[in-house]
């Protein structure tokens, strides 16, 4: 019985994780497309512009994958050993890492 029970919650939890994912999906959806609106009125570029940097994004770490997947291990800089892209401080030593653009903050 306590079984069923965890597993409901989790079940729950999991759509619940699932609602927030989509609606930020959503929300920066909807912020891009008014980015590119914003840029298509106030510059000369066009859908096709657009599109072949997507591709050379997406090309970057060596796949047209449809994602703009990192490559290679990051190092701390102040102690050498690999750090996670999940954590903004190095695990070992604690130097937070350094941004190499503006996304590597978000």
């Amino acid at each position: 019985m306590k079984d069923k029970v965890r597993e409901a919650g989790a079940s729950r939890r999991t759509q619940r994780d699932v609602q927030f994912l989509e609606d930020r999906f959503e929300r920066l959806s909807l912020v891009c497309m008014a980015m590119w609106s914003l840029l298509q009125d106030k510059t000369n570029l066009t859908e096709q512009d657009l599109l072949d940097r997507v591709q050379t994004i997406d090309l970057m770490d060596g796949q047209a994958d449809g994602k703009a997947t990192k490559v290679g291990v990051v190092k701390c800089h102040k102690c050498s050993r690999p750090m996670s892209e999940r954590h903004m401080r190095c695990i070992y030593c604690g130097a937070e890492k350094r941004a190499s653009s503006a996304f590597d903050r978000v």
